[in-house]
């Protein structure tokens, strides 16, 4: 299985993406840990990759037999969603997102949610200001996405999400 997990910032990409690999035993990749490592000196508390760098581990992961990717839709990793089985869009609602992007910084504040980034008053702007985007079309995402509408199953909320894990093998 190779499959493709895309959608905005607060969408479930990450924690639908976990539960995917823990049911199949396919590993999973979240594509902010290719394109940022971790950097205490930063003030955001990470850096971004050098690009060679950056392809380089994405490419060692589009050669594995089986995959599961999550990212937002970048424009760099088209190649993922072109080999891709599925590309799963996960389109929760704007207020849905809204409300899990305060949790979630809540919960990165108080060091109940890991991240790699330091959860600053900036970055909740910048959640918001991408999940703004993603809904404008400002970021190009949704264009990017309809290439690949042949094999492209969306994701519209949380019954969607336990109808498609409940459609894997072993069930929910």
């Amino acid at each position: 299985m190779k499959l493709y997990i895309v959608g905005p910032v607060a969408s479930g990409k990450s924690t639908l993406a976990r539960k995917i690999s823990e049911k199949t035993g396919i590993p999973c990749y979240h594509l902010d840990e290719v394109v940022y490592e971790e950097d205490p000196t930063d003030s955001w508390g990470n850096r971004k990759r050098p690009l060679e760098e950056r392809d380089r581990i994405f490419s060692s992961i589009l050669a594995q037999p089986d995959f599961i990717i999550e990212d937002a839709g970048r424009e760099c990793f088209l190649q993922g969603m072109a080999l891709a089985d599925t590309v799963l869009l996960l389109e929760f609602s704007p207020a849905v997102r809204r409300r899990r992007i305060v949790l979630r910084w809540l919960k990165q504040n108080l060091g109940i949610e890991k991240t790699i980034y330091r959860p600053k008053v900036a970055v909740l702007r910048a959640m918001f200001r991408w999940t703004r985007n993603y809904d404008t079309e400002a970021d190009g995402v949704k264009g990017r996405i309809a290439e690949f509408r042949n094999k492209t199953r969306v994701l519209a909320g949380p019954r969607d999400v336990r109808r498609y894990l409940q459609s894997l093998p072993g069930g929910e």
